[in-house]
């Protein structure tokens, strides 16, 4: 009786120890290593990135098929995930991501791979490797019909302005300033990167200069300019404006020589010292129109051919000083500008 007692007690031992080893065996995950390979260590902002690595058993080296592994970002906090793939038959995997900035300058990126491991295998994370994030160079090139410099009394240059990335990519800056002789001035749109102004008719001998400055996000800052010189004998010039305070009253002179009658042509002007009584704005117009032979605030109703003059009365608030005017063509081209200082005379 005691022997199978004995029998029975090595045999309860044996299905324990037997059990407790099944529970280890199967408890036991398989350990892993995961590798990445570093990608360019300069990219250019919008540049596809490719990451490419593999996972692999540690004890033999073989590659374990079908895991998910995750690309972070090292963040300022935490780590960011910026791509994720499936591992191959070979435990290989490649996965690719955008290149972004997050403040426009030139930007390191640190990246790590890393698995997070399953019921059947251990997590892993590969070392962390850095590459830089460069701005895009924007070439701002300017050129001048036929590509000349030096133009003749009574001509008019037409500057032409492109933007690309230098690889053939034309692009739209985000923001631009663009000037002639000192002076803001619109320039107009083409097409994408492309835009063109023409200037006034060049009356003097004299040199101007045309500059631009353009921004966008993701490329460097550009900004030239382009310098042309005048030769001849002085011209008239195409208007001539002048502003006479007689007493109370105001008359301003507008002359043209030159502005042909069957184009529209806008007139403004803003004085300085003084504020405009028959408009709330310190600012007015008025159109030098194909039947208009005198000026008002809002038009002309005849033709105003060259050498003709028109005088119009404004009244101010104050004592003005000078008048800034300009005269613009119908697509807002500038045709003449200038300063006129306020002569103020008796009102005997």
């Amino acid at each position: 009786m005691k022997q199978v007692q004995y029998l029975a007690l090595a045999i309860g031992i044996l299905l324990i120890l037997s059990g407790a080893l099944v529970n280890v065996n199967a408890q036991r995950k398989q350990p892993t290593s995961i590798t990445l390979d570093a990608p360019n260590s300069i990219v250019r902002s919008d540049d596809i990135v490719t990451f490419i690595g593999m996972l692999s058993d540690t004890d033999t080296g073989e590659g374990i098929r079908n895991k998910s592994i995750v690309i972070y970002r090292e963040g300022p906090i935490v780590p960011i995930p910026i791509a994720e793939a499936l591992t191959g038959i070979d435990g290989n995997f490649s996965t690719t991501w955008t290149a972004k900035l997050d403040t426009n300058r030139d930007s390191p990126v640190t990246v790590f791979a890393q698995f997070d491991g399953d019921e059947t295998a251990m997590s892993s994370r590969t070392g962390k490797t850095s590459f830089r994030i460069v701005l895009i160079p924007i070439d701002l090139e300017i050129t001048t019909d036929g590509n000349k410099n030096r133009y003749g009394i009574g001509d008019r240059a037409l500057f032409s302005v492109a933007f690309h990335d230098g690889m053939g990519n034309f692009v739209d800056p985000d923001n631009m300033k663009t000037t002639y002789d000192g002076n803001f001035i619109s320039l107009n749109y083409v097409e994408v990167g492309r835009y063109t102004f023409e200037t006034p008719q060049l009356v003097r001998f004299e040199q101007h200069q045309f500059g631009v400055f353009v921004e966008k996000f993701g490329y460097t800052s550009s900004q030239k300019s382009l310098t042309i010189t005048v030769f001849g004998a002085k011209m008239t010039e195409p208007v001539k404006v002048t502003a006479v305070k007689f007493g109370d009253d105001l008359k301003i002179r507008v002359k043209n020589h030159l502005l042909s009658s069957g184009d529209i042509y806008t007139f403004r002007g803003e004085f300085t010292g003084a504020t405009l009584m028959e408009s709330s704005a310190d600012k007015w117009r008025f159109s030098v129109g194909t039947t208009a032979n005198s000026f008002t605030f809002k038009s002309l109703e005849n033709s105003l051919t060259p050498g003709q003059s028109s005088y119009f009365d404004v009244n101010t608030d104050g004592t003005p000083t000078q008048l800034f005017w300009k005269v613009l063509g119908l697509n807002g081209k500038e045709i003449a500008a200038g300063v006129q200082d306020v002569m103020a005379f008796s009102s005997r």
